[in-house]
């Protein structure tokens, strides 16, 4: 049954927003409803004959769960229909008007579809969570981008705008104005602003006065609107739960860190052949079992797991959802009483199924790759505890994981628990996170204040 569509007041300012210029990068908090306020962007010039069909360009699920949702949910349009571009049908259809939406993998198949069309189908495109196309080299993006100047309107949305650095906003930009704001080239935008710590090149850090200059430049382009500044929602409370690493794993975490290479407790060794291997070996090791090269698994300490069985006797009656990075710690977790599993529902209809389940409180524990889970989901319905059994470097999945539960509509306070083992990788792992966080804070702020400063719509 659809529901009328009532825009809250920040969802209207995007809206009008988009509305009012060719290109809108909206920054909007988990929670706030962009989903919607899009929706009604589009669909409202539809009725007025501005627009006669939109693209939408998410990722996986996004595309395949949370825009037809949010379509069958409003009472937007008597008949209005999603096109999920997942099979020839559907592909066969991409010159009718209405709503048409695809995942970012499946773009290159967009490509070749319009190559042999007279005239571009779409007058208005969206990238929703365009940090999947924050990769200034993607083939796909890049093979896609020269169509976009037939479009009358390009939007793009995203919480987590700059999750790594603020390098990671120059291709997210170039989608929508083909380089008005950071310039058309990404080593021009990197060498201009930014300037490389170590001879290799690796790492690169903005001049002194380059993050001013890019807030101001973006400023022009964006609106942004924080969850904290509209939504009702507790602040989530955050407990690192610390482990000790058995001595006999510590002993194998050693030998990696200094030698490279260990050999644990069944006599199989373990080789770390450069720093990024080393790295996922140390991760695992803390986690609690590794992989070897021929892909089978050694179980090492249960310590992680333990934590785990405590935290859910500490909420008693409480789902608990959470977040991993390898699949044998999926496995290991899922062995545990009431555990299910989120990617082991493979099509739209399990996965739903299974949100349906989650928030209806019949989950104890779900547990999946943060990466599979992140953007798009309403799970707040069936509990507010977060946990990581590892951590992540990724800004963007810790944010949106977050966030699942952490957002409008949550009723209670938010906790999410980082289950770590102090003096090993995982240190290091959430020190970084909270250095890409401190960087994203300080975007998100000036350009909210420079908003404010020209009396723009913030």
């Amino acid at each position: 049954m659809r529901s009328e569509l009532k825009l809250a007041p920040w969802q209207a300012a995007l809206s009008q927003h988009q509305q009012s210029r060719a290109a809108s990068f909206g920054i909007v908090g988990m929670g706030l409803g962009k989903t919607a306020a899009t929706l009604s962007t589009i669909l409202g010039s539809q009725l007025s004959g501005e627009s006669r069909s939109a693209l939408i360009v998410a990722p996986l699920r996004v595309a395949t769960l949370t825009w037809p949702l949010e379509v069958e949910k409003w009472d937007l349009c008597e008949g209005t229909r999603i096109n999920v571009l997942r099979s020839p049908e559907a592909f066969a259809r991409i010159t009718k008007p209405g709503l048409h939406v695809i995942n970012y993998e499946a773009l290159p198949k967009l490509v070749e579809a319009v190559k042999g069309l007279k005239k571009w189908p779409w007058d208005t495109v969206v990238f929703d969570e365009s940090t999947r196309a924050k990769n200034h080299q993607s083939k796909r993006i890049n093979a896609f981008r020269p169509y976009l100047k037939a479009a009358r309107k390009r939007f793009a949305l995203t919480g987590t705008p700059a999750p790594n650095s603020l390098l990671d906003l120059f291709a997210q930009a170039r989608l929508l104005d083909d380089g008005a704001a950071l310039g058309p080239a990404f080593e021009a935008y990197k060498r201009r602003y930014f300037y490389p710590v170590d001879y290799m090149e690796y790492d690169w850090r903005p001049h002194e006065g380059a993050r001013e200059l890019i807030y101001e430049r973006m400023a022009e382009l964006a609106i942004v609107q924080r969850s904290e500044d509209f939504l009702d929602v507790a602040d989530t409370v955050l407990e690192d739960v610390e482990v000790s690493l058995p001595s006999g794993c510590r002993a194998v975490y050693s030998d990696l860190e200094t030698k490279l290479i260990a050999t644990t407790s069944n006599g199989k060794d373990v080789l770390a052949a450069n720093a990024a291997v080393l790295t996922n070996k140390l991760l695992q090791v803390a986690g609690g079992a590794i992989y070897h090269e021929d892909k089978s698994v050694t179980e090492l300490h249960h310590d992680k797991l333990t934590a785990l069985e405590i935290l859910r006797k500490r909420h008693p009656g409480e789902p608990l959802l959470v977040a991993c990075n390898y699949r044998h710690e999926q496995d290991r977790i899922a062995r545990l009483k009431g555990a299910v599993r989120f990617d082991s529902a493979k099509s739209d209809r399990a996965q739903l199924e299974l949100v349906a389940r989650w928030n209806a409180g019949e989950i104890p524990l779900l547990v999946s790759d943060p990466r599979s889970i992140g953007h798009g989901l309403n799970l707040q319905d069936g509990g507010r505890i977060v946990v990581w059994f590892s951590p992540t470097y990724s800004r963007e999945s810790y944010d949106q994981f977050n966030a699942r539960l952490a957002r409008r509509g949550q009723e209670r306070v938010p906790i999410v628990y980082r289950i770590t083992c102090p003096g090993t990788i995982d240190d290091a792992v959430i020190e970084t996170l909270r250095d890409k966080g401190d960087e994203q804070g300080a975007l998100l702020s000036a350009v909210r204040n420079l908003h404010r400063m020209r009396g723009l719509a913030a």
